[in-house]
């Protein structure tokens, strides 16, 4: 996931986005440390701007939005395990890993895990696996504040791409679940951002019009996506600019 324009003022930037289990992410280089661009996913793509239409209820993405991680941190785990593991061999082994659907539901977390063994030629635990895939991950405390305050003006979802590991890890350490109505979680639906079928999951169960639902994401492609199905979506670039953003849609906060 690419690093996104902020403002100068926000105390929280968006940090440089990788999605582990979207193997486009590690076709370029240096793609695993932060400042890599990915090809299509540039803000300047943007749908064009579209008539306002009244808000009545936001699904909001996760990580990089209202969960910090550090990617590199974690891939720097998994090197720390075996001394001989470049970079680039670990950028090959999560494409491979990426494909499998871990992030979909199609395999469960200890398949995956003998999976990553065998591809990296390790041996971690459970535990231990666990522990370097989890190592990062928290929850953003302003964010969780503006999500609270929201949460008492308008019905919120969660949107996200995420896997059983990582979501339990979020719900057990921080209860990320507080904040919302519904969880539409890639690896329960079996589909992920950006195909359409996960947006219609969203239209599905709130029954609104999609033009009355606001989608918040840090990823272009994934607000591209959004906006193909009807729903109005604004790109996740610091705290201050959705309050901005928000703001521009009538909600105050």
């Amino acid at each position: 996931m690419p690093e996104q324009p902020q403002a100068s003022e926000d105390k929280h930037p968006a940090q440089a986005a990788v999605d582990p289990f979207d193997p486009k992410s590690f076709l370029t280089p240096g793609i695993i440390g932060a400042g890599a661009n990915l090809p299509g996913s540039d803000s300047d793509n943007l749908s064009p701007v579209r008539e306002i239409k009244e808000v009545k209820l936001i699904a909001f993405d996760m990580g990089h939005v209202f969960v910090d991680f550090d990617w590199d941190e974690v891939c720097n785990g998994f090197m720390a395990k075996r001394a001989e593991l470049s970079r680039d061999d670990l950028r090959q082994a999560m494409k491979y890993l990426g494909a499998l659907g871990y992030e979909r539901g199609t395999i469960g977390t200890l398949e995956f895990l003998k999976e990553l063994n065998g591809k990296l030629g390790i041996e971690l635990t459970l535990e231990e696996f666990r522990s370097i895939w989890n190592a990062t991950f928290h929850e953003n405390p302003d964010m969780a504040i503006l999500l609270k305050h929201l949460s008492g003006k308008l019905p919120l979802y969660l949107l996200s791409n995420t896997n059983e590991e990582h979501y339990g890890y979020l719900q057990s350490t921080y209860n990320v679940a507080r904040h919302f109505q519904e969880l539409i979680l890639s690896y329960q639906v079996g589909c992920s951002k950006p195909e359409a079928q996960i947006y219609h999951e969203v239209i599905n169960r709130s029954g609104l019009p999609p033009e009355n639902i606001l989608f918040v994401d840090d990823l272009p492609d994934n607000i591209k996506a959004a906006q193909n199905v009807g729903i109005q979506a604004v790109q996740f670039t610091g705290i201050e600019n959705l309050k901005r953003d928000l703001k521009s849609y009538g909600i105050e906060v």
